[in-house]
């Protein structure tokens, strides 16, 4: 039965980051989850939907383990596989709400706003997709440039298209979802094929833009304040 509401949502791949999510539902207990992970036997004590998930590509711990670093010395997982789990939240709730599982939320905001359809981001100064790539891994900037015009057929549109905090964000259902998952899937697989395991922001803005999304700004201001993420590179403990 399809549910009008909000559904929580992570991705928990290894040890290190199955054990912040455990944290993280704990915090928001009281909400619905879905749990994308490699083993789902570790949530079974928890209120949560655990689904069983295997990666797509490398993930953080394939990096400090065995693999070498990517871009700019620095290494990054195959995190588009966070598709999946807003699929799964999606299709009992009308929204999705994205947290990376080392995200901590000790204090939930009494006040929840609405959400706006469409993809709401987190507050903050907004950057394009081109601008990011000048500031932040111009090696990148080639491969997004042919995914623009794989997706658009212009790659220009990574002027005035926005790199997304992929961390933190909501789909709200609104008739244009199923464009924006093709299109990720699409990206995806292009991605992958070239080994440019990282810059999930960025794709983000560009399937965004396909979908005809505008990305919101304001959609979780009511959230954002009470967030604390550890970020910090791949988790190992």
């Amino acid at each position: 039965m399809r549910v009008i509401g909000v559904c929580y949502c992570t991705l928990a791949i290894h040890a290190p980051y199955r054990r912040r999510a455990r944290q993280l539902c704990a915090d928001l207990a009281a909400v619905p989850w879905i749990v994308l992970t490699d083993d789902p036997d570790d949530f079974a004590d928890l209120p949560v939907r655990a689904l069983h998930h295997q990666p797509t590509g490398p993930m953080a711990k394939d990096y400090v383990d065995r693999l070498p670093p990517t871009g700019n010395n620095r290494g990054g997982a195959a995190y588009h596989d966070k598709r999946f789990v807003l699929r799964a939240a999606l299709r009992d709730f009308d929204t999705a709400i994205f947290l990376d599982a080392d995200v901590r939320i000790p204090r939930f905001p009494a006040r929840r706003d609405p959400l706006p359809p469409g993809l709401a981001v987190l507050p903050g100064e907004r950057e394009s997709v081109a601008r990011a790539l000048e500031q932040r891994g111009t090696w990148r900037a080639p491969f997004f440039e042919d995914l623009a015009r794989e997706l658009t057929g212009d790659a220009g549109v990574l002027a005035s298209s926005y790199w997304i905090s992929e961390w933190c964000y909501a789909v709200t259902k609104d008739g244009r979802e199923a464009r924006f998952f093709e299109a990720w899937d699409r990206a995806a697989a292009f991605m992958q094929e070239r080994n440019v395991f990282s810059g999930e922001g960025g794709v983000m803005g560009l399937i965004a833009a396909h979908a005809g999304w505008e990305p919101d700004a304001s959609g979780l201001t009511w959230l954002a304040p009470y967030i604390q993420h550890e970020a910090n590179g791949p988790k190992t403990v």
